[in-house]
């Protein structure tokens, strides 16, 4: 069936498959063709909205599990319904519960599942910050708050409040001198208030909680959507919905990847793909993505400014100009900007990106070019981009993204320091001229 209309369904602990099913009958009244289902995987314990995924290659046992699941779709296709489902490839937990994220805590660079997180280990030291504590570490130390303790299951872990992080080795007392288990880990406990600055590796955002997968890795794609693949081969799922789509490198490739992979799943069949894609003025869905549409936040807006009556206009603007709001109608663009602009959280990022790039930028100079000087140009450039991000890579490059480049370039030139314009100009010739990846992604 092609999709005609969808209903999602909110599942969590309290409203299960089994509570859904239920309501069979009622959906199949409403005349869509396809429920729309959040997250189905297993998520941490509670979840209310599954996103904060621990096993993505498992149905949440807290939403009744696979068999459960299998009842439900029998109920739906007894009503004529199919089922698409969201997936979220873009990250995972980083959750101790999640056993690849344990695994890489515990051994680092020689866990098997080190490759499948977007973690940055020169940066680190070759370890993984985990801003996790209330306050610095020597003061968490001293107040007796991080201790070394046996488990139940046998063992050893350092203990921090409720939480217990594994340890690279065995203390060899079976207790051992804090301080030096400490420095023996592959991660380092840090203050979360250090988490902008010193975050080694890629975030949802800036959630602590949520760290990124590398797609592009294929062991990492292969694990990660095992389980659906197994769903529609076996015709439980007709489709999905693809969570955040653009925290991902290479969103084309991706897509194009999951069509390939469904399609020989179940041979003969065309499964649906939306993504979540927030599309800004002048820019369109790229067709060679092979994907059915977004979720249409786009049409939401404009379904949400026909149910504005006009005749409010003089009120809202009387509240915005009031003392709860205080600002003038005739500022939103420098508000957004200076709102871009605030990369405290992403300074971390930030300085990665400029790190990235300093030395062939500094190429086209032949040197000279201070890296502190580059970040000031980026955040200008990201600050004034007028999408989200470009695909392209290099000479790969649409007309599309290159005049949305030019927009940031001539934006960042006009708002920079005057000092740091030629740094600007540095910047525009670089992204015209090399055959670098070049995705640009905002700041926001």
């Amino acid at each position: 069936m092609i999709p005609r209309a969808t209903l999602r369904l909110q599942f969590h602990k309290d409203f299960t498959f089994a509570d859904a099913e239920r309501h069979v009958p009622y959906i199949a009244s409403l005349g869509i063709s396809h429920v729309y289902a959040s997250p189905i995987t297993t998520a941490r314990a509670g979840s209310l909205h599954g996103y904060d995924v621990i096993d993505p290659t498992a149905v949440n046992p807290e939403l009744g599990g696979e068999q459960a699941l299998r009842s439900f779709v029998a109920a739906l296709r007894d009503a004529g319904l199919g089922l698409i489902v969201d997936i979220v490839p873009n990250h995972m937990a980083a959750d101790l519960a999640n056993p690849w994220w344990v695994d890489v805590l515990r051994c680092g660079r020689a866990s098997r599942y080190a490759g499948f997180f977007d973690i940055d280990w020169d940066r680190g030291g070759g370890k993984v910050l985990l801003p996790v504590l209330g306050k610095p570490l020597r003061e968490a130390v001293k107040v007796g708050e991080i201790a070394i303790v046996s488990r139940p299951a046998g063992g050893h872990a350092l203990r921090y409040f409720s939480q217990f992080f594994p340890l690279a080795a065995e203390p060899v007392d079976g207790e051992g001198d804090l301080t030096a288990v400490l420095q023996g880990q592959h991660y380092r406990l840090a203050w979360w208030r250090v988490a902008g600055d010193e975050i080694n590796w890629r975030r949802f955002f800036d959630i602590n909680e949520l760290v990124s997968l590398r797609q592009e890795v294929d062991e990492t794609f292969t694990a990660t959507h095992a389980l659906i693949l197994r769903l529609y081969a076996q015709g439980l799922v007709d489709g999905v919905r693809v969570d955040h789509v653009d925290g991902l490198r290479d969103p084309g490739d991706y897509c194009r990847k999951l069509r390939a992979a469904l399609e020989t799943a179940r041979p003969g069949s065309r499964p649906y793909i939306f993504v979540e894609k927030i599309l800004l003025r002048g820019e369109a869905l790229p067709a060679s993505w092979e994907t059915d549409g977004t979720t249409g936040y786009d049409f939401m807006d404009e379904v949400n400014l026909v149910q504005h009556d006009p005749r409010g206009e003089a009120a809202l603007a009387r509240a915005w100009r009031g003392p709860a709001v205080g600002r003038p109608l005739s500022r939103p663009r420098r508000n957004w900007h200076g709102a871009r602009s605030s990369h405290a959280v992403f300074s971390a990022q930030l300085d990665a990106c400029a790190s990235a790039c300093h030395s062939s930028v500094q190429d086209l100079l032949g040197g000279d070019l201070g890296r502190p000087t580059l970040g000031r140009a980026l955040m200008e450039v990201l600050a004034h981009f007028p999408i989200y991000r470009t695909y392209g890579r290099g000479d790969a490059l649409t007309p599309g993204e290159r005049a949305f480049i030019d927009q940031a370039i001539d934006g960042a030139r006009r708002n920079c320091l005057p000092t740091d314009r030629w740094a600007v100009d540095l910047l525009e010739c670089w992204f015209n001229s090399s055959p670098h990846e070049a995705y640009i992604v905002s700041s926001n």
